[in-house]
C-alpha cells in the first residue's frame, strides 16, 4: 500500500472540528462575501437543537438560492450522512456549486472526491486544478495535497522538487498534527542534497508570493524547459 495515498487525504471537516456546526462557523468567518441568508440561520439553529433532518432542509433552500456556505453544508451532510442519506454524487455537486462561489473548503473537499474517485471517476487533473484553486486562498491542506501530486506525478508531470516544496509550505503554515504534510515529506524517496536544497529556496518564494501559483508556474515553466534542453 502506498502511504502517500492513505495520508494525504482528509475531508475538510475532520481537520476544522470533529462536528459540523464549526465547519459553519468556519464557512461564516472566512467568506466575508457571503449575504445573511434566513435559511442559513434556521439550519444552524436547527443543527444547535439536535435536528439534523430540519438543518438538511433549511440548507438546502438555502443552498438552492446561491448561498455558497450553504451549499458547502448541504454537500458536506451528503458525503457524510449527516440529516440525509450518504450520497457522494451529490456532495460533488454541491461542492461543485460552492467552489464556484470560491469556497475555499469546498475546492479542497471537491479535489480530496476526485483525487480519490468518490461520487466520481479518479480525475488527478481536476484535483490537480481545485487544489490550485484552494491553494492561492491559503489552504495548508490544499497546498500540502497539491505538493503530492507532484511528488507521485498524478495529473502533472512529476516534480519532485516543487512538491517537496508545495509540502514545507504546507507544514509550515499548519503545523497541526491534523496536517500529513511533515510525514509525508518525511516519507518521500529519491530526493538528492541538491533537490532539498533547491525545494528549500522554493518553498522560501512560494511563502512570500502573493500567490504562490505564481513563483510555482515559473518554475515548472523554467524546468520544463531545462529538460527540453538537455
Amino acid at each position: 500500500m502506498n502511504p502517500h495515498k492513505m495520508k494525504s487525504f482528509k475531508s475538510k471537516i475532520l481537520v476544522l472540528s470533529a462536528c459540523l456546526l464549526a465547519t459553519m462557523a468556519f464557512a461564516v468567518e472566512t467568506h466575508a462575501q457571503v449575504k445573511k441568508n434566513a435559511n442559513f440561520d434556521a439550519g444552524v439553529a436547527a443543527y444547535q437543537a439536535n435536528d439534523q433532518a430540519l438543518a438538511y432542509k433549511s440548507f438546502l433552500v438555502a443552498a438552492k438560492e446561491g448561498h455558497a456556505d450553504s451549499q458547502f453544508n448541504v454537500a458536506l451532510m451528503y458525503e457524510k450522512g449527516i440529516g440525509v442519506g450518504k450520497d457522494e454524487k451529490e456532495a460533488v455537486v454541491w461542492y461543485g456549486k460552492s467552489a464556484a462561489q470560491g469556497n475555499s473548503a469546498a475546492q479542497y473537499n471537491l479535489g480530496v472526491l476526485y483525487e480519490n474517485g468518490r461520487g466520481t471517476m479518479i480525475d488527478f487533473a481536476r484535483a490537480n486544478e481545485w487544489y490550485r484553486k484552494a491553494s492561492v486562498q491559503g489552504d495548508a491542506l490544499a497546498i500540502g495535497n497539491l505538493g503530492m501530486l507532484y511528488v507521485r506525478g498524478q495529473g502533472v508531470k512529476e516534480n519532485k522538487v516543487a512538491g517537496v516544496a508545495l509540502l514545507l509550505v504546507s507544514a509550515t503554515q499548519d503545523p497541526s498534527p491534523e496536517n500529513n504534510a511533515k510525514r509525508n515529506l518525511a516519507s518521500t524517496r529519491g530526493l538528492t542534497t541538491e533537490m532539498v536544497t533547491e525545494a528549500q529556496a522554493l518553498s522560501g518564494e512560494l511563502s512570500s508570493a502573493k500567490n504562490l501559483l505564481v513563483p510555482l508556474d515559473q518554475y515548472l515553466k523554467k524546468t520544463e524547459s531545462g529538460a527540453k534542453k538537455k
